[in-house]
């Protein structure tokens, strides 16, 4: 629902209030679908978990900052940042669910970025 939401944002002339909300809001219904793995009191728990705080926590943040910043500046391409940012916490927030799922991820990018 989202990437479709983007795709109709960028290839219209869609409200970026608007988009930057309902996109938002996908990412709340996200966290929400996946509490159906455990209870709604056991994922907020599993996300309090210190090596998934941090993920967590961004992710949270990613959502306000972006409703705030295209409600504040309505500036389109700015949006669009706050999103692929928000779109990458989502993954990295995901990851971290997976046993082993952040260090595997740390050792391709570092695989991957490795210049000697």
């Amino acid at each position: 629902m989202s990437w479709i939401l983007t795709f109709v944002f960028i290839f219209s002339g869609f409200d970026v209030k608007t988009y930057a909300i309902i996109f938002s809001m996908c990412q709340v219904i996200n966290i929400g679908a996946s509490c159906f793995l455990s209870t709604p009191k056991g994922h907020l728990k599993a996300m309090k978990k210190k090596h998934r705080i941090i993920p967590s926590v961004l992710y949270i943040l990613m959502i306000i900052i972006t409703i705030v910043i295209a409600v504040a500046t309505e500036i389109r391409g700015l949006v669009l940042l706050c999103v692929i940012l928000l779109t990458v916490c989502y993954y990295w927030y995901t990851i971290s669910f997976i046993p082993f799922g952040t260090k595997i991820l740390k050792k391709v990018c570092g695989a991957c970025f490795d210049f000697e």
